[in-house]
């Protein structure tokens, strides 16, 4: 009977989730194990002190804290050692008047486990008749101890293992952000990076590399969809001779200047951008005809407010190539062309000076 009770309650051990639980499991269980009229249940956890009583009908009592049982439970635990009363251990700090004065007749106090107690289970008696078994009860209640003490260590195991992985979720969980956050970075770099080997530092507009990379997409999307596109070559006229006479400053303004009257006269979908000292393109589809694009740079041109006190004249040459959305014609080729346009315009003009 004793045997199976304390297999029930190792049993139900297993499954207390926490301190309190598995003293109220203990409790239950002492009076059924040592037919107790009332026990003591004092348990550390390192820091604090849990202290539970119960009576007979094994409901949890409060407890005072001059309770001559606590003041025991203290001692076997401190001592590390069993106390048997009356008689058996006459040095407990407690006489037998005081005993019966409390109306016990017997009183065990029994410290879990054995080695580095952490418990301590005291059960008194109130019947005389119990005084000669408490030496019979001493293996059942060590044996209560022990597993008692082992419920004790399974749950301070359990809560210190969830700790431990929630510790761990945790340092996951910020191992898992701060990766996020370093590949944000990285993409955020590699962006700007991107950015700005396609980007012409001076005017903000694409640079050859981008304007390649750019208008090679929209010849591609012009043929799939069989619609015209047009290519711009655009070369500004003296710009060498404004370097010498006014000095770079002067020339890296007009270069700047020529870049906003391209941005203000073209769509943000068109494809702009400075591919050399002095030379800039345009790639733009679904465009109008040449000459409608020359009148729009034109307007442009005519509507741009120069800077105060301006020491040049902006002036530009321009050649301008249709795209035919069924021609194999490469951007080079198309660049080319529009190239040698450019040419024959600046020197028609210069011959006509």
């Amino acid at each position: 009977m004793v045997l199976r009770r304390l297999l029930a309650l190792a049993r139900d051990f297993l499954q207390a989730s926490d301190l309190g639980e598995v003293l109220e499991l203990a409790g239950q269980a002492i009076p059924d194990l040592l037919h107790s009229d009332g026990s003591l249940l004092v348990v550390h956890d390192g820091e604090r002190e849990f202290v539970t009583e119960f009576g007979h009908h094994q409901r949890p009592m409060p407890t005072q804290e001059a309770s001559a049982l606590l003041r025991i439970a203290r001692r076997a635990m401190a001592d590390r050692t069993p106390i048997l009363l009356p008689g058996i251990a006459p040095d407990s700090g407690m006489r037998e008047d005081e005993l019966a004065a409390l109306g016990i007749a017997s009183l065990i106090a029994y410290p879990f486990p054995p080695v580095r107690a952490m418990g301590v289970l005291v059960s008194v008696w109130y019947r005389q008749g119990y005084r000669k078994e408490l030496a019979r009860l001493v293996p059942t209640l060590r044996l209560l101890g022990e597993i008692t003490g082992a419920a004790l260590g399974n749950v301070s195991f359990r809560k210190s293992l969830e700790a431990r992985i929630e510790t761990k979720s945790s340092e996951i969980a910020e191992a898992a952000r701060l990766h996020e956050v370093e590949l944000l970075r990285r993409d955020s770099v590699e962006e700007e990076i991107r950015r700005i080997s396609v980007t012409d530092m001076m005017t903000g507009l694409l640079n050859r590399r981008g304007f390649f990379l750019h208008a090679e997409r929209s010849l591609k999307l012009a043929r799939r969809q069989r619609v015209p596109g047009a290519l711009v070559f655009i070369d500004i006229d003296g710009l060498k001779s404004i370097n010498d006479a006014d000095g770079h400053d002067a020339g890296d303004d007009l270069i700047e200047d020529m870049a906003h009257i391209l941005q203000q006269c073209f769509r943000d979908a068109d494809v702009v951008a400075r591919i050399g000292g002095d030379e800039f393109a345009v790639f733009t589809i679904d465009t109008p005809q040449p000459d409608v694009l020359l009148a729009r740079i034109r307007q442009s041109h005519a509507d741009f407010t120069p800077r105060p006190d301006c020491p040049y004249r902006i002036s530009f040459s321009t050649g301008i190539v249709q795209c035919d959305p069924v021609s194999e014609l490469s951007l080079s080729e198309y660049l080319l062309r529009a190239d040698q346009l450019m040419y024959e315009q600046k020197r028609n003009r210069l011959s006509d000076i």
